[in-house]
């Protein structure tokens, strides 16, 4: 199976707007910091309030509300109009704006929250932010992770019941011969929104749940489904979740602590008061925006090799390689997946091994196996 030219054209396009939006970050960050923008905004905002928590919670929805803006454009068309000229949308324009929308205030409100703690630490504990700031980090990621089954999904998608009960039954029972909790199977009306196919294991414990979309049940066969789900039990069963999560927990802790390096040495230089000065977080951003392209190749590789062990699960769990081929051939086909990126693009791009390269581990496993 080769990519086909409209997935090369695709992911052409999708890796140069990734550059597009770096350097457009990179830019809006610097001119905010180089003009004086960011000072400015405080200044205005200390006129109507001089209390630190209101005021940093005003500058910050006051600077993403104007991010927001800035970035519509770029945002629009990779959303929408480039899915939209590949045939990968259902969507109307209305609908991805109402969906945009949402996503953007739920990004709020968590934003607030996080950078409000963040500064709380920088102000009162400025020797030791960075270790409170990467454990906060931690906790954060749990709890967001707890509450999207419940919370943050049916705010986009609506939660149906599998119709078919054979399916669902070789779900549960695959779970219960693991060992492993599940509370129900359902289905997602992913449809009315991409034509690309999906699926997920979301939750903890007794909230744990599978996640089928609706095109994916029509697409695929029973044994390329349960291939899948096996794939994403493999992820329980191997602890992945915790794992993602400590190990960005602890990436991010280093990259707090280079920036408090930096920013110490660099803040009065921009004229701000100090490291805790609410007007410093693009300095902040931009500091972390340049470090975390660093580290995003090693971020990248730790979750690819999970995935790679979750793909060696999922075909232990079925026995069938050629299942499991199938599967992904008709993911890329429907996805527009390109098979064998280049291996810079694979390093920073990819936080799944290429479908070429889960092809060809699927290929090598029936080999040993026989």
């Amino acid at each position: 199976m080769r990519t086909s030219p409209e997935a090369k054209s695709y992911h052409r396009i999708k890796n140069s707007l990734f550059v597009v939006n770096l350097l457009f970050s990179l830019l809006v960050l610097l001119v905010i910091i180089f003009s004086g923008f960011s000072i400015r905004l405080k200044e205005i905002i200390e006129e109507y309030t001089h209390n630190l928590f209101f005021l940093n919670g005003l500058y910050i929805i006051a600077l993403s509300v104007f991010l927001y803006v800035l970035g519509l454009p770029l945002e629009l068309y990779e959303g929408y109009f480039l899915e939209r000229r590949f045939k990968l949308s259902n969507q109307s324009l209305a609908g991805y704006f109402k969906d945009n929308l949402k996503k953007s205030l739920l990004s709020l409100v968590i934003a607030l929250v996080a950078i409000e703690v963040l500064y709380l630490f920088l102000g009162r504990f400025a020797q030791i932010w960075w270790i409170l700031a990467a454990l906060a980090w931690f906790f954060l990621t749990i709890i967001l992770a707890k509450i999207t089954p419940n919370i943050f999904v049916p705010l986009f998608y609506k939660y149906l019941p599998l119709k078919n009960v054979e399916l669902k039954n070789k779900i549960m029972e695959m779970f219960k011969n693991s060992g492993t909790k599940l509370k129900d199977v359902y289905m997602i009306d992913f449809s009315s929104k991409t034509k690309k196919l999906n699926a997920a294991v979301a939750g903890f414990g007794n909230n744990r749940r599978v996640i089928l979309t609706d095109n994916l049940l029509s697409e695929l066969s029973h044994d390329e489904i349960l291939a899948i789900v096996a794939h994403e039990l493999g992820h329980y069963k191997n602890k992945d979740t915790i794992k993602v999560i400590s190990f960005s927990a602890l990436i991010t802790g280093i990259l707090f602590f280079l920036s408090d390096v930096i920013l110490k040495k660099s803040f009065s230089y921009f004229g701000y008061a100090s490291i805790a000065d609410i007007s410093g977080f693009p300095l902040f951003c931009l500091v972390m925006l340049i470090l975390g392209l660093f580290s995003l190749p090693l971020q990248n590789g730790f979750i690819r090799s999970l995935e790679t062990r979750a793909d060696l699960y999922s075909l232990k769990s079925i026995g069938q390689a050629d299942v499991f081929i199938s599967m992904m051939e008709k993911l890329a086909a429907k996805n527009l997946a390109e098979l064998n990126p280049s291996k810079f693009i694979e390093l920073m791009l990819y936080d799944h091994p290429p479908i070429g390269k889960r092809i060809e581990f699927a290929r090598r496993f029936e080999k040993d196996e026989n």
